[in-house]
């Protein structure tokens, strides 16, 4: 006889696991394992239970399952006067859990509660301490945090995230083997945390169901790093001679064999279980758990397609490579097997609904998620702009400019500053290079007659590039580029200044100096580049009087270090790294505001990454700090204007944005802001009007015009819109974004099929979430659900946490007739939703989207009064008022919806739309809908 849970042999008649501790007597009454380290499937009648360390609620059993007794008070407990204890959750082989009310966070959380006897173990103590070190450590969406270890009257205990939910041993219990679409989403999240943990050198070694918490979502979290071992460190040995570090049913064959391990363990269990949840069974079977680890070491696993047969051939591949017995033949890290994932099985991950009035446009060239742009700060910081109406901005990809030439000197001095080149020990100078780039931009963006091309376009230019070439890509007629040689102990540093109009040099000047020496240099520099650019003698004070961000040159170095870690792709590895950069800078210099206000933006990209409220908060302390440090910042007004629209306070954006123009008056950039916030605030007359004062500024740059069209859009004035997006094609012909917004506008005035070819073309260009989302929504009004639904999928799988997406694919699996499937997308939609409103509870599109996906989903109650929020926190948004008249059609309430479809075609939707929309169905067999269509046809 086995343990059910762990698989360790156990004697008979036994009442307990050794291993795990599960009781194993069936209650009398009804004859079902106790809780233990994870609850029976069928004693799961509204009670929540716990895994070693997982906080879950089971799920209500089917009819014929038997019900376990409610989750009980906790009488005998007392955790001191922080905790309230709500509920007993269960009991594992380490001790009782408690449900509990946390008085200093203000928050539910899970208390693990040390066994007494246990408690008195030294070697334990350090065990939950170790666990409490590793945990923290890591820090992903898809593994479960841990607050604190504690001690109270006598009583040692861990806090931890309360999750509403289940095991995944659960699961397998309740349903056997999964959907494929299911385990592979399952499988892919557990890929993320996997990735997370080995990326800061730690190794789980104890991966297995009872440790894989679900949420109703089905969002992964992973438990127990108690018996993890760090890559980079030899911890203590915190196990018993002869006690396995790991669980047999799930260990690696080297964790078998008592070999080293590494985080191909991990991969090998990951394995184990893909292999479980795909086919409801396990590949090596014996009658004693040392017979089973001596076939796993020994022998290879069995094709999951004999307990399969319908396994697709590459999930098979991909299980097998992961159980290969030698470490060096499988997978090498969890990144290889997430990308096999996509590409060989793209998710069908339950979730997502159509907003049909509103095509999704635009996306991030790196995935960022829904109202990101990417904007160069007077320092080069870097901050995403708030959600402006579901747009997704792009930042440049490849500034190529066809017909519109270089301007001439007479429209006025348009400036590039190049990225310069780096000769000799680039590991010391990269960054320190960067730094001195980004700090000439900053004080030159301040010059009132200069107009400086956009930063996140000069990006992108190369230094083998011919002037000519780079001056026409960015709209310019003078280019700044430089060359940097030495190494850390010494680098000589040499400036040009091109006319390209003219085709004459203006000036070269040389500078000598070390690294350490970063803002004298800065000085001298800008100083003398200010002086040839307004033909005038240089002055001597200039390059001495300036005043420095820090004068401690070590808070400044680690800044710049900070700062270089943000750029490019980011992560969870590189924020964290810059935020360490700027929290040591701020231990050097306590005042040194730009190090605030680059905590804020990377506390702020951590919160489009986590989407905590932790996170939106730290950003805005900081920015807060910053501007009281130095209010006479550009850069600290940009990143406050940025992080208060971001959580909907829109009205100290607008002022803080001001603030940013009064000192950078000729920045288009900060222009183009100020639009988007007015925007998002349904001020569509504002947004225009500051739109064009961008492209007054700048009229070669792309986004000027891409930012003016998607205003037009929003007013549903298409015919101007389109005009827009044709101006970015003919500035941007290598740049799909032009093309994806033409097709949108396409969209909205009614014209599917003639959106179809831009969309495809700006597919073709760059495959991005919303030129596939926006195919989708084509082919949705053309009645092509199933091509919908794939393209909808493709836009999932690129930018898995889109609200706009799980929405757009609900609805095409509701009208392809496939509703388990919408159900569950919808679900997730929701849920992405509230997340989302968690910061920025204001979000009026947001809300409104809750209203439509809730009425589809059949609750037409909940869905008013959402609708009627919404509109009441913008009412001039068309959007909400089409969704209004949606959500009044679903509730079978014909006169309101006709009213409101009235409104909304008087104020520009097209009645092409209601046409096709399956929500409308109900109105279109009444004579009034026909009278509507027809008047406001045209």
């Amino acid at each position: 006889m086995v343990c059910p849970y762990c698989s360790v042999p156990i004697a008979v008649g036994a009442s307990r696991c050794s291993q795990c501790g599960a009781s194993l007597t069936p209650s009398p009454s009804e004859r079902v394992p106790a809780v233990g380290m994870e609850e029976s499937a069928r004693a799961a009648a509204k009670r929540t239970v716990t895994s070693e360390f997982l906080t879950v609620r089971a799920p209500t059993p089917a009819p014929s399952s038997a019900a376990a007794p409610e989750a009980t008070d906790a009488k005998p407990v007392d955790f001191g006067p922080r905790y309230r204890i709500e509920a007993m959750l269960g009991k594992g082989g380490m001790g009782e859990v408690y449900r509990a009310y946390d008085r200093d966070l203000d928050r539910i959380v899970a208390l693990k509660l040390i066994r007494p006897d246990l408690a008195r173990s030294t070697e334990l103590g350090e065990r939950f301490r170790h666990e409490l070190l590793l945990a923290s450590k890591i820090s992903h969406k898809n593994v479960l945090r841990i607050h604190d270890l504690g001690e109270a009257n006598g009583i040692k205990f861990i806090s931890m995230a309360f999750i509403d939910g289940e095991g995944l041993h659960h699961l397998l219990l309740r349903e056997g083997r999964l959907a494929v679409e299911r385990a592979v989403a399952i499988a892919m999240q557990l890929c993320a945390a996997l990735e997370a943990a080995h990326a800061e050198g730690i190794v789980h070694r104890d991966l297995k169901p009872q440790n894989i918490l679900l949420d109703k979502a089905e969002n992964v979290y992973v438990s127990d790093f108690g018996l993890a071992k760090s890559l980079e460190t030899d911890v203590t040995k915190l196990t018993q001679s002869g006690q396995f570090l790991g669980t047999p049913r799930y260990m690696s064959p080297e964790q078998a064999l008592a070999s080293p391990v590494d985080h191909r363990s991990d991969l090998y269990s990951l394995g184990l279980i893909l292999y479980e949840m795909v086919t409801g069974d396990i590949p090596f079977k014996a009658e004693s758990t040392l017979q089973t680890m001596y076939l796993r070491a020994h022998e290879k696993p069995k094709n999951p397609k004999l307990f399969n047969p319908e396994l697709p051939d590459h999930l098979v591949h991909i299980i097998l490579r992961c159980l290969e017995t030698e470490p060096p033949n499988r997978y090498q890290s969890a990144r290889e097997i997430l990308d096999d994932l996509k590409a060989a099985h793209p998710p069908r991950r339950p979730r997502s609904l159509q907003i049909p009035a509103v095509p999704v446009r635009i996306v991030h060239s790196q995935a960022w998620y829904l109202g990101t742009v990417v904007v160069l700060l007077a320092l080069l910081i870097i901050v995403a702009v708030p959600r402006a109406r579901n747009l997704v901005f792009q930042r440049a990809s490849r500034p190529v400019r066809a017909t519109t030439g270089i301007p001439p000197a007479s429209q006025g001095k348009y400036l590039a500053l190049v990225p310069f080149r780096v000769i000799g020990d680039k590991n010391s100078l990269d960054y320190v290079t960067r730094g001195l780039v980004d700090a000439i931009f900053a004080k030159l963006f301040q010059k009132k007659d200069i107009h400086l091309a956009s930063p996140t376009a000069m990006e992108q230019v190369t230094s083998d590039q011919a002037l000519e070439k780079i001056a026409s890509q960015l709209g310019v007629n003078l280019i700044v580029e430089g060359t940097v040689q030495g190494s850390e102990e010494k680098m000589r540093i040499t400036i040009s200044l091109d006319d390209v109009a003219g085709g004459r040099r203006l000036w070269t000047g040389e500078f000598s100096g070390v690294p350490q020496g970063l803002l004298t240099l800065e000085d001298q520099i800008y100083a003398r580049l200010v002086a040839a650019l307004e033909e005038k003698p240089f002055n001597p004070e200039l390059a001495t009087a300036a005043s420095h961000p820090t004068d401690n040159v070590q808070a400044y170095d680690l800044y710049l270090r900070g700062r270089d870690a943000m750029r490019g792709q980011q992560n969870m590895k590189s924020l964290n790294t810059a935020l360490g950069f700027f929290e040591e800078a701020l231990k050097r210099d306590p005042n040194f505001a730009l190090a605030y206000a680059g905590m804020a933006d990377a506390s702020m990209r951590m919160y489009r990454e986590q989407k905590g409220r932790f996170w939106s908060e730290k950003a805005l302390a900081a920015a807060q700090q910053a501007q009281q440090l130095n209010s006479n910042l550009p850069e600290v007004h940009l990143v406050l204007g940025t992080i208060y629209a971001g959580i909907g306070r829109t009205a100290e954006s607008v002022s803080e944005l001001k603030h940013a123009l009064e000192m950078m008056p000729n920045s288009d950039e900060v222009y183009r802001r100020l639009g988007d916030v007015y925007m998002s605030m349904g001020r569509s007359g504002e947004a225009i009007r500051a739109f064009q004062k961008a492209l007054q500024i700048n009229p070669y740059y792309w986004q000027n015009s891409n930012y003016l069209g998607l205003a037009y859009f929003d007013q549903s004035d298409y015919e101007n819109s389109v005009k827009a997006f044709r101006r970015v094609i003919e500035l941007e012909p290598d740049n799909g974004d032009g093309y994806n917004n033409l097709g949108s506008a396409f969209l909205q005035a009614g014209k599917f099929q003639d959106a179809v070819e831009p969309l495809q073309k700006a597919l073709h260009l760059t495959a991005t979430g919303d030129s596939y989302s926006n195919l989708g929504i084509a082919y949705f009004y053309m009645k092509q659900y199933r091509q919908a639904v794939a393209y909808y999928q493709k836009a999932i799988e690129l930018v898995p946490n889109s609200v706009i997406f799980m929405g757009n694919l609900a609805e095409a699996y509701r009208c392809a007739g496939e509703k388990e499937q919408a159900t569950s997308t919808y679900a997730k939609a929701i849920s992405l939703a509230y997340q989302d409103l968690q910061v920025n509870p204001r979000d009026a599109l947001t809300i409104g989207a809750l209203a439509l996906w809730s009425a589809e989903n059949g609750d037409t109650q909940q869905s008013l009064r959402f609708i009627h929020d919404a509109r009441a926190i913008n009412s001039s948004d068309v959007n909400l008022l089409y969704y209004e008249a949606q959500i009044y059609a679903l509730a079978n309430d014909r006169s309101a919806a006709l009213r409101s479809l009235e409104e909304a075609f008087s104020r520009g939707v097209r009645p092409a739309i209601a046409e096709v929309e399956p929500d409308l169905a109900s109105l279109r067999v009444d004579p009034e809908f026909n009278t509507l269509v027809q008047r406001f046809s045209h």
